[in-house]
């Protein structure tokens, strides 16, 4: 069965984060590693890595891995030269501070490549992460994440996704986070049994399923294929409770809630999840 968490706060610092996941009844959580709206980038020190893998250790969360989530600033594909230079320097500095604190997966968007086109767009982001694998290489492993495909994003397409990782020729270090909110915006119909089984199936012939290192589940406030990403609490969107009770079931890869409406959402959902995998 799937081992469910949440998105966790890291007000007050890093370490403060394992104590409030634990507190909300997650199994696993993801971070921010820093402030995701500044591009100034934080180091880690040796104290404040170490309380961290401590707190990690006490709260119980040695079991399952734990994530991190890039900022919303680095566009892996910038078509502007500074701005993607910049964003190459900022994913560096996410793998290090993953690195100092143990965190195994970090989960990042792909980009949009701002009218350059897709070919241009998917080469470039295999660069971009080729260049930082290179350079850098810690214990973590890089989750592309689907999107909902706004604008000139990327990363909406299974296809888009397998292009990418076999350009950047890695090996195993870049690997897929689903969003099930951003599937169903990007037109795969995960709201009925028929068409969970089919994208299924269909991710297995272009991934393969093996390369599914975590899963966001978020139900949607948009419709099946609007290409807008509007996430919502289980069961109160577009999508249903179908595709969860599904999943949780029928995967062991940890799920991560990205809801609206703070923590006492994050509780009632997750709770939810536990029920649901065994009734």
């Amino acid at each position: 069965m799937m081992p469910v968490g949440c998105h966790v706060s890291i007000a007050g610092g890093v370490e403060k984060a394992p104590q409030r996941a634990k507190n909300l009844g997650c199994e696993t959580f993801q971070i921010f590693t820093q402030n995701q709206r500044q591009w100034r980038s934080v180091v880690i020190d040796e104290q404040t890595a170490a309380s961290f893998r401590e707190q990690r250790k006490l709260m119980g969360f040695e079991q399952y891995p734990i994530f991190s989530h890039a900022s919303y600033l680095i566009n892996m594909c910038a078509s502007d030269p500074d701005n993607l230079k910049r964003s190459r320097a900022a994913l560096m500095d996410e793998l290090e501070r993953c690195d100092a604190l143990g965190i195994e997966y970090l989960v990042i968007h792909p980009g949009a490549h701002g009218g350059r086109g897709e070919e241009w767009g998917i080469t470039t982001i295999a660069d971009t992460l080729k260049e930082a694998l290179d350079k850098i290489a810690p214990e973590v492993t890089i989750l592309s994440e689907t999107t909902a495909g706004q604008g000139t994003a990327l990363g909406y397409r299974l296809e888009q996704l397998a292009e990418i990782i076999r350009q950047a020729d890695v090996r195993d270090k870049v690997q897929v986070c689903l969003d099930t909110c951003h599937l169903f915006a990007a037109g795969y119909a995960l709201h009925s049994l028929e068409g969970i089984q089919e994208f299924w199936k269909k991710f297995d012939e272009i991934l393969g399923w093996q390369k599914v290192k975590c899963i966001h589940l978020n139900d949607s406030l948009k419709p099946l294929g609007s290409r807008k990403d509007r996430h919502a609490e289980l069961g109160t969107g577009e999508m249903g409770e179908e595709v969860f009770r599904y999943l949780v079931r029928k995967t062991q890869v940890p799920g991560i809630l990205e809801i609206p409406n703070g923590d006492e959402a994050f509780k009632r959902n997750i709770r939810l999840l536990k029920s649901i995998r065994t009734d």
